[in-house]
């Protein structure tokens, strides 16, 4: 058996420059659309919070404008952690963030103290209330591209672990559903979703750089200084309509559009929908579209689409792509954490023979209950490990020791994902490739390595928000407001 390491995908930046590592691409280079008239040079912010947090918040991003020097690392891993070369005009990313005090909507301490006293369900349904109007109120301004929200300490909801927008998170976070009415942060965004500005969440230890602690003990990991700016400075530079990296693209391949589904529960509980990012492998902007009901099978007890649902969730997908690019693909790669039934399969087929697609390839993406490499030594296998475990699976390991920061960085045994095509004839090289790069493209995380692809990733935080959004309403379709 043979266990060969595909090479670390490279990403672009200005100018067509390349790397690896997102942090030395844009430190180097700048970003991929640097030299693009619509990239963002001046960035209004605006802000929402309590008025210390506020003024907190402002002092920090003020701070990061100058360099913030790397968290010290061993002898021969200073590319593990790489100083924030800052956020200024003058800065690699050519742009800053514009602060103005009539873009400020201060919460009052009186009413987030009142938090404290009610019973979960209740507070965070205030919360949301009381942040949505206020950046409800700025949104409908149109002098601001990113609304900062100060996330209320009061409030104890059921967020158990942070989101890695807000840069402390577990890398490898399961993004399974939460308790109906406890998650402040997703009941915000399906709020403002129809807002003509992202938002942005922070915890106070973002910018106060000291861990949150309950009965005495660290709630959860805190990133070095350097690294929760790389992480923040580069989301708002996306949700402001940048590009910070593209995927590498040869003048040979297909026009591709990757597609992610999944499937959520309503708030309710009572129905199951389907959940769509699309990421488009030149720009890897993500367009979200919404589908219809799904069934739960008796065979595996998985939710499915039927032929029908399935056919119309990639036309609808089609029809943004086509909106966003002016063409249509050459390419479409599904991906799903779920068997493909043949109904699925068949759907998604008519699909594309109805756009004159040739080019089709459905992907189930298993996470869990993969087998496991071991490698001689203390480290654990490197990322990009596959084996091919026959004519119609792949083992591909994307995390896992990374020879560019001569360590594995992360805490727990890397888990390898199994790719199993639902088709003949696709090339699980070129699959797992692609996969390989989409765990590149998240820009709440500058750091070269991630577990999923984009296309799960955005999946999961759509769904998540779109549970609590009604199945009728409008919803944004930019991906950028649900990251």
């Amino acid at each position: 058996m043979k266990a060969p390491v595909l090479h670390e995908p490279e990403l672009e930046f200005r100018a067509g420059n390349r790397h690896i590592d997102p942090r030395y691409g844009i430190s180097v280079y700048g970003p991929a659309d640097a030299d693009s008239p619509t990239g963002p040079r001046q960035i209004p912010i605006a802000l929402v919070g309590p008025a210390q947090a506020v003024d907190g918040i402002r002092s920090w991003l003020q701070r990061c404008q100058d360099p913030i020097e790397a968290k010290e690392t061993k002898p021969g891993q200073e590319n593990l952690h790489q100083p924030f070369p800052g956020f200024s005009a003058d800065s690699p990313f050519g742009a800053q963030l514009v602060f103005d005090d009539a873009l400020v909507r201060e919460i009052p301490e009186r009413q987030l103290r009142r938090l404290a006293r009610a019973d979960i369900a209740s507070a965070t349904a205030d919360a949301v209330g009381l942040y949505a109007d206020a950046a409800r109120s700025l949104a409908e301004t149109g002098r601001c591209r990113v609304i900062i929200c100060a996330r209320p300490e009061e409030l104890q909801d059921k967020e158990d672990r942070p989101s890695s927008e807000e840069a402390a998170g577990d890398r490898e976070e399961e993004q399974g559903e939460r308790e109906a009415g406890g998650d402040f942060h997703d009941l915000l965004k399906a709020t403002a979703v129809t807002l003509p500005a992202p938002l942005q969440l922070m915890r106070k230890e973002t910018w106060t750089g000291i861990p949150a602690k309950a009965n005495g003990q660290t709630v959860r990991p805190l990133q070095d200084e350097a690294t929760r700016a790389w992480n923040l400075h580069t989301a708002l530079y996306y949700k402001a309509g940048g590009t910070p990296w593209r995927m590498q693209r040869h003048s040979s391949d297909l026009a591709t559009c990757y597609v992610g589904v999944s499937f959520y529960r309503s708030a309710n509980g009572n129905e199951l929908h389907t959940a769509v990012a699309q990421v488009f492998n030149e720009r890897g902007d993500g367009v979200v579209v919404r589908g219809g009901t799904a069934q739960i099978s008796k065979t595996d007890r998985q939710p499915h689409l039927t032929v029908s649902d399935a056919r119309q969730l990639l036309l609808d997908a089609l029809a943004e792509y086509r909106t966003t690019h002016g063409h249509q693909p050459a390419r479409i790669v599904v991906h799903k954490t779920s068997k493909f039934t043949t109904g699925e399969t068949d759907g998604f087929h008519e699909a594309a023979n109805l756009r004159e697609i040739d080019h089709v390839d459905l992907l189930w993406i298993q996470r869990r209950g993969a087998p496991h490499l071991y490698r001689t030594g203390q480290l654990p296998p490197l990322r990009g490990t596959s084996v091919q475990l026959g004519a119609r699976s792949l083992l591909l390991y994307t995390l896992g020791s990374v020879p560019y920061f001569r360590t594995y960085p992360g805490l727990y045994v890397p888990q390898p994902l199994l790719i199993r095509p639902a088709i003949h004839g696709t090339d699980l090289l070129t699959a797992s490739t692609d996969i390989l790069a989409l765990t590149k493209m998240n820009w709440n995380n500058a750091q070269l390595d991630e577990r999923d692809p984009l296309t799960l990733r955005t999946a999961y935080r759509v769904g998540s928000i779109l549970k609590h959004v009604p199945p009728n309403a409008r919803i944004a379709t930019r991906y950028a407001y649900y990251m």
